[in-house]
This record gives structure tokens, sequence and C-alpha cells, in this order.
């Protein structure tokens, strides 16, 4: 999946029994009744004491993670992708068997787009002012294929085929082009026939791709056809991530980008509910319509908080999480440490 370090525009999740409605007609809001609680079981991930460095994205499985890093030297800060290989989780809740790390040393600052499930990593690497897309497959690095029309191009998301999706930079037009690296077809690229002024953000093993254009979320269908993620009487909506045949996002019916409302679209349907998210912002949302918050995890009327918060001395948080509620993210004290969390 998803996500992508981020210059995204998505979040949220639909959360249980919805009534009344959040501002906008047609838009239903998150039932007020309580919710049931309960905490998630913090495990830190393998990392040598010379580095710092933190989880960002999970495959849909929950068996690959991929995360940045630095190890630190007299001469400075190295560079790192961490590639972590997580055992099946074990049945009995609090069981945990610890990954295995692989380093991969960069020579360029780096930024993650996704991972899927045979743990092949895309992501953007800044080389020679240039913001450059690669694929991590095998213990292999390769620099992908860019237009020359753009400046810049940054992959959003690898689905199980191994197809590509992203975005590039046209400084002249100050705008942006949806792209597909297909994996059919290698060492090509191709800008999406999408809306215009588009970002491309997630693709799916049927070829369904998600993103925003402009003022509104989009849905590009197998066969070709596009349609609107948004909502009756929305103004603007933004997706910030999908999964499964959900996508989550914020829409809006002023043109204040910061009275806007948190939503699930349920993309068989079109149809958007609003998400009580407790508090912060969503970052992921799993197949199962599971919503990260960062914070905590929202399951319809049951919310999961991530452990291991310790109020002014350590900071926690999550950003990813898998279809078997894998989270990871970091922790921060003295030190920036990658960390997962089970039982979500």
């Amino acid at each position: 999946m998803t996500r992508t370090v981020r210059s995204r525009v998505l979040a949220g999740m639909a959360v249980g029994a919805l009534t009344a409605t959040l501002g906008l007609p047609g838009v239903a809001a998150a039932a007020t009744t309580p919710r049931t609680a309960s905490v998630c079981a913090l495990h830190p991930l393998p990392l040598p004491a010379d580095m710092v460095g933190r989880a960002v994205e999970v495959d849909p499985t929950g068996r690959f993670v991929a995360g940045l890093g630095y190890r630190i030297t007299d001469d400075g800060w190295q560079p790192l992708l961490l590639l972590w290989t997580v055992p099946p989780l074990h049945p009995r809740p609090g069981v945990w068997n610890e990954p295995r790390l692989t380093v991969v040393p960069m020579a360029a600052e780096l930024s993650l787009g996704g991972i899927n499930r045979y743990g092949v990593v895309v992501g953007t690497a800044y080389v020679d002012n240039v913001h450059r897309p690669w694929r991590y497959s095998n213990g292999h690095l390769e620099w992908l294929p860019a237009p020359t029309t753009v400046s810049g191009t940054w992959p959003r998301g690898i689905n199980s085929r191994g197809d590509i999706i992203g975005q590039g930079a046209v400084e002249e037009t100050e705008t942006t082009l949806p792209l597909l690296w297909p994996v059919d077809r290698p060492g090509t690229v191709e800008v999406i026939d999408s809306p215009p002024v588009t970002a491309a953000q997630e693709i799916f093993d049927d070829g369904t791709i998600v993103g925003t254009a402009g003022d509104f979320g989009w849905v590009r269908h197998p066969d070709g056809t596009t349609d609107r993620l948004t909502a009756p009487g929305a103004r603007w909506s933004g997706v910030w991530a999908a999964q499964g045949t959900w996508a989550v996002g914020r829409i809006g019916s002023s043109d204040d980008r910061e009275d806007g409302t948190w939503v699930r679209w349920d993309l068989r349907t079109g149809v958007a509910n609003a998400v009580n998210l407790e508090r912060g912002t969503t970052e992921d949302v799993n197949a199962r319509g599971a919503v990260l918050t960062g914070y905590t995890v929202i399951h319809g009327d049951r919310l999961v908080t991530l452990d291991g918060a310790v109020p002014d001395v350590r900071l926690i948080f999550g950003w990813a999480i898998a279809d078997n509620g894998l989270v990871v993210g970091s922790t921060n004290d003295s030190r920036l440490r990658p960390a997962s969390w089970t039982d979500c």
C-alpha cells in the first residue's frame, strides 16, 4: 500500500451503525454510542545500536515491512533502506517472534511509496537535485524510467503483480501526471488516462487505481472508466489511502480545507460515510476497513489504542496497517526506533 510519505491527499473509515448527517447532505455521521476499547501490544523491531529509523510501509499480508533509517558515523548520517521479514503472527495474543532485518545502505535521501506481498519495495531517491524512482527486489536496486516531460517522479503504490503507480511533476506547467509502470512491459512508463492534474495513490491487484485530481478524489476501474469519489453537497474531496474495496479521505462543503469531514468510501457503491476519529488524522486503511489514525485503530464501534506511549517521555506513531491487523511505525524517546503492534 500504500502509503507515501507522504505528500498524500487521503484518510479515514466508516464506523458501525450510522445516523444523521455531518454537515453535508447524504453523508452519514458515525454513531455516538460508546465504543469498546482495547490496547494492542507493542513490539520493537530489531535495529542495531548505531542506527535510528522508523517502519513506514507494510504489505497487505503483514509479512514484509519497509522503513527508513540512518547509520550514525563520524562522517555524518548514512541513509538506509530497512527491510524486515515478519514470521507468521502467533494465534495466541502477546506471543511475538522477532522479525529478520536486512539493511541496505543508500547513497541518497529516500522516500518510500509501497511494498507488496512479495517484498518488492518502490520509492524515490533524491539524486543530483532530482527525485528519481526506484524498485528494490531480491537484493537488487534498479532505477525506474521517467517521462522526459517531468522534473521529479514519485512511485506511490505497487500491487501483487508488480504494477507500480505514482506521479510526475511537470515544473513548466506546475502540474502533475499520473504514471503507471506496468509489470508486463518492463522498462516502460505510461501516463494514466485519468482526470488532469492528478496524483495516483494506490493500485489494486485487479488494476483498480485510486487517486486525487485537483479538487476531487477518483477511482479508475479495470475497464478504464473513472468515477469521482465525493458526496452530495461536497465542494472538494481528497483521497488519503485505499485498500481492498475501501478508500479513506476528506470532503468539505466550503473553500476552507481545514473545515472538512473524514470519510470512508465503499468503492463498490461510491457511498461515503463519516468517520469518528476521536483524535488525530487518518494514516491508512486495510482491506477489512480498519482505519489507522497514527495512535489508534478504528473497527466500527471498537477502538484499539497503540500501546507504548509515555507522556513527556516516549512518543509513538503508526504509519501503516496490514490486513491481519499488524501496525508498523515508530517510538521516539531519546532515539527514533522502528516499532510494530499486534492484536490491533
